[in-house]
Order: C-alpha cells, then sequence, then structure tokens
C-alpha cells in the first residue's frame, strides 16, 4: 500500500488536532508529485507501521517560493527507538530525536514531535520530550515560513501561524513572541538575516518586533559555537544580497557582537560584497576586512575558528591588498607565480575597488591592462626552479649554507621573470651576476609585494 494512495490509515489519536487541513496549493502539489522515490518507499514504511509523518520545513518553504527543493525534513510521531527498527538509519541527533534515514543512497533527517523546556545555555534545550501534537511541534519553530507541515498521503498542509501569508508579503516574522523564540537558540539570530536574503525573490525585512527582538538578543550570540556561527556566516556572505543583508547586521550591531570590530554605515567594503566575482567566501572576508589590520584579520579567524588553510588564505589575501605589480612582462611573471592562480582574483578585486574609490592611486584602466596582460602571458603557475642546489654548487664552488640558498632564490627569480625555459639559460645568467659579493640582504626573490 502506498503512502501517496492512502488517507489516514493510523488509528492513534490524531496528531494534527487543533489545526485546520488545507487542500495543498499547486506550489506543494507539484513538490508532492516530485518526491524522490527513496522517500516514497521511506514515507511506506511510516505507514506500514502505522505512524504518521509530515514533510517539514525548508522544502515546503522553498516549493512555495518557487526555488529548488534540494532536501527534505520531515517530522514524526515515532520515537528514535521505533525509528532505529527501519533497516538503515543514523543516530544523527538522537538525544534531541532526530534520526537519519537511508535509501536509495539518499539521507532524510526525520525528527519526533516533540515538546522543549529551559533553554538557559541559550543553544540546546534543557529538556526534551517526545511529543504527539503537530500543532506544539510546528509552535516551537523559529520563522512562520517554517512552520509549514504537509501531509503527503491526505493531500493537504497545516498553516496554524500563516506562513504562507506571510511568504506572500515577503515578511519575516517569528511564531510567537519574537525574543522567546530567538533565546531558546540564539542561531536563530543569523538564520534570521540569513533568511533576509531571499535570492532572486529579493530582500525579505523582518517585522518591527522581530527586528526589535534580533537587535535586544544579540549578546546572547556570544553563547553559539564559533563553528555555528562561521557556517550560518558562509551562507549570507554567498548570498544574492549579502551587502544588504550584512549591512543592516553592521547597523544592527551584530557584527561587533561576533567580532569585536564595528563596520561604519553604507560601509564602502560590504556595498561591495555584492559585486565579487566567483563563490570563494575567503574573499569576502578579504573585502570586509580590506582596510583592518591584520591583528583583526587573526582576531575574526579566532572568532570563527576558520581552519588553518581558511585562516592562511585570509592573511595572505588581506596582506596583498592595496597593492599591484608594475605594468612588465618581468614584474607580471614574478607576482603571478608568487601569488599563485589568486593572481587573476586579486587584480579584479582592485579593480572592482578602484570602480569606488577615485582616491587609489591606480584606475581602473591601469587594472584593466594588468589583467589583460597576465592572461596573454600564459603563466606556469606550477613552475620549478631549473637550477637546484647541487647544480649551483658544482658551478660556483659555493658550500651549503644561507648564501647558498639565497643564490638559488635569486637564480628563481631571475628565471621567471626572464621566462627562462633551460639549465643553458640559467648558466649564462650565472656569469652576468654579481653572487660573489657577501652582502645577499640585496639579493631579489620570488615573493610579492
Amino acid at each position: 500500500m502506498s503512502y501517496m494512495d492512502t488517507e489516514g490509515l493510523v488509528s492513534n489519536m490524531d496528531p494534527a488536532r487543533g489545526m485546520e487541513e488545507l487542500p495543498l496549493l499547486p506550489a506543494l502539489s507539484s513538490m508532492v508529485k516530485l518526491i524522490p522515490k527513496s522517500l516514497i518507499e521511506i514515507l511506506d514504511w511510516f505507514v506500514e507501521n502505522d505512524s504518521h509523518a509530515w514533510i517539514v520545513g525548508g522544502a515546503n518553504r522553498n516549493a512555495l517560493l518557487g526555488t529548488s527543493v534540494n532536501e527534505f525534513d520531515l517530522a514524526t510521531t515515532m520515537t528514535p527507538d521505533e525509528m532505529k527498527t527501519y533497516p538503515d538509519t543514523i543516530p544523527t541527533g538522537e538525544r534531541y530525536g532526530t534520526i537519519t534515514f537511508r535509501n536509495r543512497g539518499d539521507c532524510y533527517e526525520i525528527t519526533t514531535l516533540r515538546t522543549e523546556s529551559g533553554y538557559n545555555d541559550g543553544r540546546r534545550p534543557d529538556e526534551v520530550e517526545w511529543g504527539d501534537s503537530l500543532l506544539v511541534d510546528l509552535s516551537r519553530r523559529d520563522l512562520t515560513m517554517n512552520s509549514i507541515a504537509v501531509n503527503v498521503s491526505k493531500k493537504v498542509y497545516y498553516d496554524p501561524f500563516n506562513g504562507c501569508e506571510d511568504l506572500q508579503k515577503r515578511l519575516i516574522r517569528s511564531v510567537g513572541e519574537p525574543s522567546k523564540r530567538l533565546s531558546e537558540d540564539a542561531l536563530r539570530i543569523l538564520r534570521s538575516y540569513r533568511f533576509m536574503d531571499q535570492g532572486t525573490a529579493g530582500i525579505w525585512w523582518p517585522e518591527k518586533q522581530l527586528a526589535d527582538a534580533l537587535r535586544q538578543t544579540k549578546p546572547m550570540l556570544d553563547l553559539i559555537a564559533s563553528e555555528r556561527i562561521w557556517s550560518e556566516f558562509k551562507r549570507i556572505l554567498l548570498g544574492k544580497h549579502a551587502s544588504e543583508i550584512v549591512q543592516r547586521m553592521a547597523n544592527d550591531g551584530i557584527l561587533k557582537q561576533l567580532f569585536g570590530i564595528d563596520w561604519m554605515q553604507d560601509d564602502v567594503q560590504i556595498e561591495l560584497l555584492n559585486h565579487i566575482e566567483g563563490d570563494d567566501v575567503i574573499d569576502r572576508l578579504v573585502v570586509m576586512m580590506r582596510d583592518f589590520s591584520t591583528k583583526d584579520c587573526e582576531h575574526l579567524s579566532v572568532k570563527l575558528r576558520l581552519s588553518g588553510t581558511e585562516k592562511k588564505n585570509l592573511i595572505r589575501r588581506h596582506s596583498i591588498m592595496g597593492q599591484i605589480p608594475e605594468n612588465m612582462d618581468s614584474s607580471m611573471r614574478v607576482y603571478a607565480v608568487a601569488i599563485g592562480e589568486w593572481s587573476y582574483q586579486h587584480l579584479r578585486l582592485e579593480r572592482m575597488f578602484a570602480q569606488h574609490d577615485a582616491s587609489l592611486n591606480y584606475s581602473v584602466e591601469d587594472l584593466q591592462q594588468l589583467i589583460d596582460r597576465l592572461m596573454n602571458l600564459k603563466i606556469d603557475f606550477q613552475v620549478e626552479p631549473l637550477a637546484g642546489g647541487e647544480y649551483i654548487m658544482q658551478q660556483t664552488n659555493m658550500p651549503q649554507g644561507p648564501k647558498l640558498g639565497a643564490l638559488k632564490a635569486w637564480l628563481f627569480y631571475e628565471q621567471v621573470a626572464r621566462n627562462l625555459q633551460s639549465i643553458d639559460e640559467i648558466d649564462t645568467l650565472l656569469c652576468t651576476l654579481s653572487w660573489q659579493t657577501e652582502d645577499t640582504s640585496r639579493w631579489p626573490k620570488l615573493q610579492f609585494p
């Protein structure tokens, strides 16, 4: 018996009591028709075991917005122990009622209906009890747009907090009293800002009560683990309307609360977030931090608990901003090999700043010439030194030591700058360099700036 064709065969007390059953809207109906077979089979399993399950959260919201539905989350009357009788599960968040079901290579998080109480740490409930009311479960969610549930078998949906109406009005509104909802999990503060960016659907601002609550509860952000903050902030930075949302966060004091760093109103660095090419989130941090110090970047890295690679890229890229190479083939080669493939993006970012800041000592035209020259040079970013230590010792009788290392670096610099291709060219070059001097401090090496 298929879940798609049954109509409430379970005999338990109706967990949807207290809510109006509404026929599926066209958008929700289209979503149901496209549900993967892997999920249909899981829903069938719930029916076979006399239990209820509903699609909740982001899938319904995205379907109503006309955006792609990439994942399905479900709520159920089954307890975690009962769900684990399914053939293939992962106890993702068993303590809080969430079990991941796997079928045909797909994964679905399914959570037991629950009630919660006490949020003394601002991150998680002190007590979780399994419930039998879908209405109570929906009432503890953050935003009305996320508090819609779909019963696939009955082809109905439940919307007790008028989330559909708020979607139509393009309004961000909390379920119940905003400060209470936000205090239950301070990450909801950042989620609220993320949901303000609705991509092609534009920017949706929060209603006044929620807007006030976001500013009032911001000290609770100190309770959130850095990894969770970075996960949400990444998504905000990569949003279509990142400039407007991040500026709103700055104006509301959220950024200062998070990072101890203050951005101005109508900040140019934030304004440029919408103009960055590519989807490298570290580039967005680099642009935001352009006028701040390296120490500030290190502090930000700690606050967000960036990975070693993320921190290295942020500090390195930040140190280069505001500096450009000379418009000559040799200088461009050295610059490009020293910076690596990010050199293209660096010049694009500098061009972007030049478009918005006439006080810089280089123009948009200057940057475009550099970009064109770099493209024409066809740089080999993986180039290796032609002259190794043993070769240099044979040619110069120089013993191992710092001077040998300095000469090797100098030869590699010249190799890149002059675009040398053979060891014979290096041999000729050696005859022209004044490597006999003991003062190696002035010898060039491959670096930028």
